[in-house]
């Protein structure tokens, strides 16, 4: 099958200087449709993003292979994205199966001292044929149990980093997009956290680099709108889609329609249910509407 993926850099370009790409992270069909039609109905680009154990799951030829069918039938210009790899393995594997995009990053696997070199090999091995992202210091995660992809961190503290080392890194490095620890947390399912809107704007003045935000889900709508504008490019949500997916399923589950007793019928409420929250993202960040 032709590949029509795009890098994140090429769907970057056309967009002002105050919008963000949604990197949706998906699980399954029904998780992924949705976010097609959503960005379909919008004329909008996305992301679609698939944390390592998920691909892995499903296969990384055949994830790349779902997502540019349904990207074809609707007309979609999108990225397709690998999240949390901490082996620069899964990259090798993904990027000829498909993937036009993936982030390194540092969570207690990498043996202190390899980071930057790793990165650097890995830059200058997909130049031109992926976007690569790399995040510097450590993400906080709020413990959720065993069902989460990133169960192993579950309690860790952040992390934080400076300015300073921010910026030799992107010198040494020269990532195509490039992450920290700037007061979001992984799985958070309230809107409560703040950014350090100062480090963000410094680090994008310094090395004129687009952003990525992990752990989106649980910052403060003022804040990540403010981010925005201070230079964040890319915004990757996950905890907030699987909590309406999830929710959808038990509600619909449970109950006494069709939706108890026929695939079909839960599937179409999950589909309603995320089509307008993929919506709602993608209008918020990326159209910049509302």
């Amino acid at each position: 099958m032709t590949r029509h993926a795009r890098t994140v850099n090429e769907l970057l370009e056309p967009l002002r200087a105050d919008q963000a790409l949604c990197a949706f992270n998906v699980e399954n069909f029904d998780t992924l449709k949705p976010a097609m039609r959503a960005a379909a109905d919008l004329e909008c680009p996305l992301i679609v993003a698939y944390t390592v154990p998920a691909a892995q799951y499903l296969g990384y030829g055949l994830a790349a292979e779902l997502v540019e069918s349904l990207a074809a039938h609707y007309g979609v210009r999108y990225a397709l994205h690998l999240d949390h790899c901490e082996y620069a393995d899964e990259i090798r594997q993904a990027v000829p199966a498909g993937f036009t995009s993936a982030n390194y990053l540092d969570e207690g696997a990498i043996e202190p001292g390899s980071y930057l070199p790793i990165a650097q090999a890995l830059r200058a091995e997909f130049k031109d044929r992926a976007s690569l992202e790399f995040v510097l210091g450590t993400l906080g995660h709020i413990d959720h149990g065993p069902d989460d992809d990133h169960a192993h961190h579950h309690g860790e503290a952040s992390r934080a980093v400076s300015l300073e080392e921010v910026a030799d890194f992107a010198a040494a490095c020269e990532p195509d997009i490039i992450g920290f620890e700037c007061g979001s947390l992984h799985g958070m399912r309230e809107r409560s956290q703040g950014l350090d809107l100062e480090l963000v704007a410094g680090v994008a003045q310094s090395t004129g680099l687009p952003i990525v935000l992990h752990g989106s889900s649980g910052v403060r709508g003022d804040d990540l709108l403010a981010g925005l504008d201070a230079g964040i490019r890319k915004v990757n949500i996950e905890t907030a889609i699987r909590a309406v997916y999830m929710d959808t399923v038990r509600a619909t589950a449970s109950g006494s329609g069709d939706g108890a007793r026929k695939p079909r019928y839960l599937t179409k409420a999950t589909d309603a249910a995320l089509h307008a929250t993929y919506t709602d993202f993608l209008t918020s960040y990326t159209l910049r509407k509302g």
